[in-house]
């Protein structure tokens, strides 16, 4: 009985042995995960809360194209526009913007009734054309589901610096900050949306005052250049 247990005990150690001698390059490849999988024991869910950005903005250009409306100018006009940026992203964090409007200008009720009722046009100036400078910082960087198969990259950001506001009496530089959200269209497509706060001096006819605009804008963007690495 004991040379029975003897013997099965070596074919069990010499079947051991051979299928052991694969190369260990072999060995260790069945232990990979393709990129930006989970493993069957990760949820998908702590996956996608761990993942790095998925397209990098690195040495990367965004051109945008959008509009705006003004809702807290002059009390007597409304304000709409449509505008231009480009922005150069030096890393993840860091970008420089320039941006452009053109403005459209109409009287709103207060300044219909100043009109109507005694014929009288408020003394206030109109904005003709914007334009400044923004240094951009990206805050956090965060990840949304809008559907259980798919996942909505954004960065909320703020962007300060100076401005010059174009007028029918005049020009006058101006402090800009820009607070907002982007979304990321793949690697390719922007969408921003947020708020605009530009501070100037507004010159009147007979007189200058302290003024404040506040445009809510939404842009469409194109990203484009540098190395555009991604995580697959």
């Amino acid at each position: 009985m004991k040379k029975h247990l003897v013997l099965i005990a070596a074919l069990a150690a010499v079947s051991s042995a051979g299928a052991d001698d694969r190369p260990l390059e072999n060995m260790l490849g069945d232990l990979n995960t393709p990129a930006n999988q989970a493993p069957a024991s990760v949820d998908s869910e702590k996956l996608y809360s761990v993942q790095t950005r998925y397209s990098s903005l690195k040495n990367r250009s965004e051109v945008g194209v959008g509009g705006g409306y003004n809702f807290a100018g002059s009390g007597y006009l409304s304000m709409s526009q449509v505008q231009a940026t480009y922005r150069f992203h030096f890393n993840d964090r860091w970008s420089l913007g320039l941006f452009g409007s053109y403005n459209f200008n109409k009287l709103n009720e207060s300044g219909k009734n100043l009109l109507e009722q005694n014929q009288l046009l408020p003394d206030v100036a109109y904005e003709r054309y914007r334009a400044s400078l923004l240094l951009g910082f990206n805050t956090f960087y965060g990840k949304i589901r809008f559907a259980m198969d798919s996942v909505t990259y954004f960065d909320q950001y703020i962007a300060i610096g100076p401005g010059l506001v174009a007028m029918n009496t005049g020009n006058s530089a101006a402090g800009v900050v820009d607070v907002g959200f982007v979304f990321w269209l793949g690697r390719s497509g922007s969408v921003r949306f947020g708020v605009q706060n530009e501070f100037f001096s507004e010159k009147r006819t007979q007189s200058t005052v302290f003024r404040n605009d506040a445009v809510a804008h939404l842009d469409l963007g194109l990203v484009f250049g540098g190395s555009n690495t991604t995580i697959e």
